[in-house]
């Protein structure tokens, strides 16, 4: 990769969470991601609420005498 903005080694690297690019991640100050773009659109999904987590129903014996968890 002659010209590239990014100094990777040349063994497995780590990826960005938001575009699965290559990260350099020495002295890159938005890491894991590799961009602040990336940065932000993963916050943007944070503040929507975008990320949960599943989930069960709670069985008839948990639920509380007014029927509530």
């Amino acid at each position: 990769m002659s010209g590239s903005a990014l100094s990777l080694p040349a063994g497995p690297y780590p990826r960005c969470p938001t575009c699965n690019g290559p990260v350099s991640w020495a002295a890159n100050p938005h890491r894991p991601f590799c961009s602040l773009v990336c940065r932000l659109v993963d916050l943007g999904v944070w503040l929507d609420e975008g990320y949960r987590i599943p989930a069960e129903k709670p069985l008839e014996s948990e639920r509380g005498p007014d029927g509530g968890g």
